[in-house]
C-alpha cells in the first residue's frame, strides 16, 4: 500500500511558524509506519529550520510565493503602507501562483494539505485541508486600519527613513482582506494552537474587521472577544462555523463533497512546541548538557554553576547588534558611527545572522517563477511609492532570508543621539562602566574629556531597498551623559548639535542592563562581521552559537528577553522561564500571546523606551523574582530525572503525537470510499 502524501505549507514570516511546523511534522513522521505519511514541507523560510522533521525523512521545498510579508523596518515595528503594497502586488499574481501549487499537488499525489498562516491552494487540486494555527493574516492585515499609533521612540540620523505610523483606511483593506479571508474559509479543518485570537474563516462570529475586537484605549481584546476565544477552546463544536466549500466538479472527492459528507471542524490543539535535547550529553538539564551549551558561546567554566550565575538570553529574532570598540583609557572619547549606508552591493544582515543564501547562486526555486526586479528599489523611500508588480520585488536578494526578520539595532545604554550626517559629529568623552548596574561613586567628581570627532563617521549614498542599519555604539557611562530624554525622536527636526550641547553636563543613573556582576546575557542573532571579533562585547555578554538550538538556550535561560512570538513564548512556558518582553502592538496577534503567557507562564512587560535606554534591570529582575522558585523546581525534577538515565517522552509530545494520529484519520476519513 503506498503511502499518503501530505504537503505542509509554511508561511516564511518568523521562526515561530517553523519551528512548529516542524515540531508536528516530526510526530506525524514519528507514527507507525502504517499510518505514517510522506511529507513535503513548503516555505521561503530555509531548510535548516526544519532541521528536526528533514532528519525524519520529511522533503524540502523552497517557494517564496506562498505568501506576502508583513513590512517592519524595525523587530518590533510595522510599516503600515509598504504592507499593503506588498499585499496588493501578492494578490495581483495569486491566481498565477495558486494554479502552480494546483498543479504540483496534482504532480505528488497530495492527499492532504497542511498549512500553518499560508495561503491555501488545496481545495482548487480537490485536495482536504487543514489549517494549524493560533491566527490567520487576513485578521493581521485587517488589523492595519486600528487607529491606534505606533509612535517612534527610535533614534535616527534621517528621519525620513522610518515613514510615521499612518492608519490604513478601511475602505482600501476590505477588498484585499477579503481575497485572503476567502482562501482561509476553503479549509476543511482548523487545529487551534494555544494563544489564539479569533479565526474569521471558521466561526462565522466575530467577523472582521479586526479592529472590532479591540479596546483601542488600552490595546487589549473587548469582554466579548475574551468570553468568545474561552468557547472557542473549550466547547469549540457548540460553534457555528462558515459552511464547507465544495470541491470544483472535475475533482475526486467532488461527488463526496457535494453530498454533504464533509462537515467542517475545529479541533483544539496542546501547545506545539519543539522539545529540549534528551540524551544525557546534551540535555541542558544535566551539567554536561549546560556545560557544552555554554562552553559554544565561550562562557567560562567558572559561570556554568546555575546556583552562581544567572542567564539573560536575548532574542530578537532579527535584531542586529552592533557593539563599541573597548575603550582603553579613561580619557578616550566616544566612538560615534553615523547609520551605516548599504550599497546594492553590500545587503544588510537581516536575520539571525546566518547567511543562508549564497548571493552569488541564483535564488533556489523548483519553478520558474519570475524574480523581482531591481527598479524597485527607489520605491522603498518614495513618499508616493510606485505600485509593485511581485511582491518580492520589496525584498531584492538579501543574503539572509527576509521573512525570518528584519533590519534594526539594539539601543546601547549610554549611547547618545545617532550624529547627523549633514553637521559635524561630537560628543563628550566618558569612563567606562560595566553593563550591570554600579554606581561608581570615585568617578563622581571625573573631569569630561575634550570633544572628539568620531574617526568612523561615514556618509554613502543610499541606493537600497531596505533602510539603514543603525550602528549605535556603547558610549562608557559615567555621571555626564546624554539623558534619555534628551534623545531626539522621530519627527523631531530640531539641530542635533545644539542637543549635545543643551544636555552635556546633565547627570542621569548609568546603564541597566544587568542586575550585578553574578548575572551573565547571551545574545541571539549575531552577525559573522560581530563574531569575527568579540573583543568589543560589554562585560559579562557572550554571543549564542549560529546553529544554538533554542529550546535548550531557553531551558538554561534565568529569564528571556525578547518580543512576543508564538515560538519564543512557547519555548518559554515548556522551560518555565519567565519572559520580559517588548510589545509589537500593530500585531492583533501578540494580545492572543499574551493571554497565554499570563495564564500559562510568567510575563513581564518591558516598555520600548526602557528597553532602546537600557533600562532592563528592574523589569529582569521582576520576571526572575516571579519565576523563581517553579524554575529551580523544574530543573531539579527534569535533572534528577536525566540523571536516572530517564529516556522518555514528555507528556506534551504525548499530546501532539495523539493529534498527529487524531489528522492521519480524520485524512483517511476524507477518501474513504474513494
Amino acid at each position: 500500500m503506498a503511502l499518503s502524501c501530505y504537503v505542509y505549507y509554511c508561511s516564511g514570516h518568523g521562526f515561530g511558524h517553523g519551528t512548529r511546523v516542524s515540531a508536528f511534522a516530526s510526530q506525524l513522521l514519528s507514527l507507525p509506519e502504517t499510518k505514517r505519511p510522506v511529507i513535503h514541507i513548503v516555505s521561503s523560510a530555509p531548510s535548516y529550520v526544519f532541521g528536526d522533521s528533514i532528519a525524519l525523512g520529511a522533503q524540502y521545498r523552497y517557494a517564496d510565493w506562498i505568501d506576502p510579508v508583513i513590512v517592519q523596518p524595525l523587530a518590533y515595528r510595522v510599516d503600515r503602507q509598504k504592507s499593503v503594497e506588498v499585499l496588493k502586488a501578492f494578490l495581483k499574481n495569486k491566481d498565477r501562483f495558486l494554479e502552480i501549487e494546483r498543479e504540483w499537488l496534482t504532480s505528488v499525489k497530495a492527499r492532504c494539505v497542511l498549512s500553518d498562516a499560508a495561503f491555501l491552494a488545496a481545495k482548487a487540486a480537490g485536495v482536504p485541508s487543514i489549517l494549524v494555527t493560533n491566527f490567520t493574516f487576513d485578521s493581521v492585515y485587517s488589523y492595519l486600519a486600528t487607529t491606534f499609533i505606533d509612535e517612534c521612540s527610535v533614534v535616527s540620523s534621517d528621519t525620513s527613513l522610518l515613514s510615521p505610523d499612518v492608519s490604513v483606511a478601511h475602505p482600501l483593506l476590505e477588498p484585499l482582506v477579503s481575497q485572503i479571508h476567502a482562501g482561509y474559509c476553503c479549509a476543511d479543518l482548523l487545529l487551534l494552537l494555544p494563544g489564539h485570537i479569533p479565526i474569521p474563516s471558521f466561526p462565522n462570529q466575530p467577523s472582521l474587521p479586526a479592529t472590532d475586537w479591540v479596546n483601542s484605549q488600552d490595546n487589549s481584546f473587548s469582554p466579548e472577544i475574551i468570553q468568545h476565544l474561552c468557547c472557542l477552546k473549550k466547547t469549540p463544536f457548540d460553534c457555528i462555523l462558515h459552511d464547507h466549500i465544495p470541491f470544483p466538479p472535475t475533482t475526486v472527492l467532488a461527488q463526496k463533497s457535494a453530498a454533504a459528507c464533509f462537515t467542517r471542524k475545529v479541533f483544539p490543539m496542546p501547545l506545539l512546541v519543539r522539545p529540549a535535547s534528551s540524551s544525557v550529553e546534551r540535555s541542558p538539564y544535566t551539567p554536561e548538557g549546560r556545560a557544552q551549551l555554554l562552553n559554544s558561546a565561550n562562557v567560562p567554566p567558572e559561570m556554568h554553576n546555575p546556583e552562581m550565575t544567572k542567564i539573560l538570553v536575548v532574542s530578537f529574532g532579527g535584531q542586529v547588534l552592533k557593539w563599541p570598540g573597548t575603550a582603553h583609557s579613561s580619557a578616550v572619547g566616544a566612538q560615534i558611527q553615523t547609520e551605516k549606508r548599504i550599497t546594492p552591493t553590500s545587503y544588510p544582515k537581516i536575520g539571525l545572522g546566518i547567511d543562508w543564501k549564497n548571493p552569488k547562486t541564483p535564488r533556489p526555486s523548483q519553478i520558474d517563477i519570475p524574480n523581482p526586479s531591481a527598479s524597485s528599489l527607489v520605491m522603498q523611500f518614495d513618499d508616493h511609492p510606485v505600485e509593485l508588480d511581485d511582491h518580492r520585488d520589496i525584498d531584492p536578494q538579501p543574503n539572509i532570508s527576509p521573512r525570518l526578520a528584519t533590519p534594526s539595532h539594539i539601543w546601547i545604554p549610554g549611547a547618545p543621539p545617532v550624529v547627523n550626517p549633514t553637521s559635524p559629529g561630537v560628543a563628550m568623552g566618558v569612563a567606562h562602566s560595566p553593563p550591570f548596574f554600579e554606581r561608581d561613586i570615585e568617578k563622581e567628581n571625573e573631569p569630561q574629556s575634550s570633544i572628539v570627532t568620531s574617526s568612523r563617521m561615514k556618509t554613502d549614498s543610499l541606493t537600497t531597498t531596505f533602510p539603514p542599519l543603525t550602528e549605535i555604539v556603547n558610549m562608557h557611562a559615567s555621571s555626564s551623559v546624554v539623558t534619555p530624554g534628551s534623545i531626539s525622536r522621530c519627527g523631531d527636526k530640531s539641530n542635533e548639535d545644539s542637543h549635545y550641547r543643551e544636555n552635556i553636563s546633565v547627570k542621569t543613573v548609568q546603564p541597566q542592563l544587568l542586575p550585578d556582576s553574578s548575572w551573565i546575557a547571551i545574545i541571539c542573532g549575531a552577525s559573522d562581521e560581530q563574531r569575527s571579533d568579540t573583543s568589543t562585547l560589554p562585560e559579562n555578554f557572550y554571543l549564542a552559537p549560529k546553529d544554538v538550538y533554542m529550546p535548550d538556550l531557553t531551558v538554561i535561560a534565568d529569564v528571556l528577553l525578547g518580543k512576543l512570538g508564538y515560538g519564543t513564548v512557547a519555548e518559554c512556558i515548556d522551560a518555565g522561564t519567565p519572559m520580559v518582553y517588548v510589545s509589537r502592538p500593530l500585531f492583533v496577534e501578540e494580545l492572543g500571546l499574551r493571554i497565554l503567557l499570563e495564564k500559562e507562564g510568567t510575563g513581564v512587560e518591558m516598555s520600548r523606551a526602557d528597553y532602546e535606554g537600557g533600562r532592563w534591570v528592574e523589569r529582569v529582575k521582576e520576571a526572575w523574582e516571579k519565576a523563581r522558585v517553579a524554575k529551580e523546581w523544574k530543573r531539579k525534577v527534569e535533572g534528577g530525572e536525566m540523571m536516572l538515565g530517564a529516556n522518555r517522552i514528555t507528556e506534551r509530545e504525548v499530546e501532539i503525537r495523539d493529534m498527529a494520529r487524531v489528522v492521519v484519520d480524520w485524512v483517511d476519513n476524507c477518501w474513504r470510499g474513494i
